[in-house]
């Protein structure tokens, strides 16, 4: 649904050099609208917004959620739901990247939730709930967000001294990622412990945040948002998200016990290819693979839980 806009107001809310937008989307009355004559030297502005309350850029049916008021959550920014509408408008793919926000009132197919300088209505598609009160012992795998910076991550608990505040090393920063910390740690290496409720235990597959391998003749590697029925809303390789057949889709463990020597599959650059373990490090849920790529072994590291044995 488009809509010309003459005249608008816009609500700039600065906080460091962020600018968030919130536009509101009127009603409207039935029967016919009012004409109104556009000013020839006008400029006429077209805004893409969802046509029903829970609905997404992405043809995903709307869904229910668990998500409780005051608890948080894993949520993308209106900019990113408002670019979408774009995109698709003009046939394009989006990329999504999910933050930390909080539940303010849950509702049947669209959530209010406070991000940053707004409270906006977020689909229950887009809303990854994190429950409270989780506790995690070492060695878990847990959704949260990189907390002394930003962006939904995976993460593996090395210390569980404080099981609500458990002190994890995360595994979606590249593990030779050169950014270093305060403390001169690379980035894809260090520890961190986590808020409390703040992070949710990862125990099965196709919760929100699990891997899969979409069969598209070759195998690609996405990561589950939201399961409807045989639809699957997942982010792929830089963020593009997409909705997916679950009967195509190949859940990847949480976790996967493999050893030096063992052949197993492993994305590379978003496809799923084979390649053989050189080394394991359990504790940091990392693993080192030779691949073949451009015709050359080369040597990758790959987390746990994007990890398979077999895609035949």
């Amino acid at each position: 649904m488009k809509k010309t806009i003459l005249t608008f107001v816009v609500a700039l809310t600065f906080i460091g050099s962020t600018v968030f937008v919130s536009c509101s989307q009127d009603k409207g009355k039935e029967g016919e609208k009012e004409k109104k004559e556009t000013p020839k030297d006008s400029v006429e502005t077209e805004v893409p917004q969802g046509p029903v309350a829970g609905i997404t850029p992405f043809d995903f049916p709307t869904v229910s959620t668990s998500a409780k008021a005051g608890e948080f959550a894993l949520t993308p920014s209106m900019a990113f739901i408002e670019r979408a509408w774009k995109a698709k408008e003009e046939g394009k793919t989006s990329s999504f990247i999910f933050y930390s926000s909080t539940v303010v009132e849950p509702g049947d197919v669209e959530s209010k939730i406070k991000q940053i300088g707004a409270e906006v209505n977020i689909p229950n598609s887009l809303v990854i709930p994190i429950p409270a009160n989780q506790t995690a012992k070492k060695g878990d795998i847990v959704l949260t967000w990189w907390q002394s910076g930003s962006g939904m991550q995976r993460a593996i608990v090395v210390n569980d001294s404080e099981p609500t505040h458990p002190v994890v090393k995360y595994l979606d920063i590249d593990y030779d990622n050169p950014a270093k910390n305060k403390d001169g740690v690379p980035i894809g290496q260090m520890e961190e412990k986590l808020e409390a409720n703040s992070f949710m235990l990862l125990s099965g597959e196709w919760m929100p945040g699990t891997a899969v391998a979409y069969n598209k003749g070759s195998f690609e590697h996405w990561q589950v948002i939201s399961v409807s029925g045989d639809k699957v809303l997942a982010c792929g390789w830089a963020g593009v998200m997409a909705v997916l057949e679950k009967s195509k889709c190949t859940p990847i463990p949480v976790k996967l016990d493999v050893k030096a020597g063992d052949l197993i599959q492993v994305p590379q650059y978003g496809t799923y290819k084979e390649g053989k373990v050189k080394k394991v490090d359990a504790s940091a849920g990392r693993v080192w693979v030779e691949v073949q790529f451009g015709g050359e072994a080369t040597e990758i590291v790959v987390s746990q839980g994007d990890i398979i044995k077999s895609l035949l």
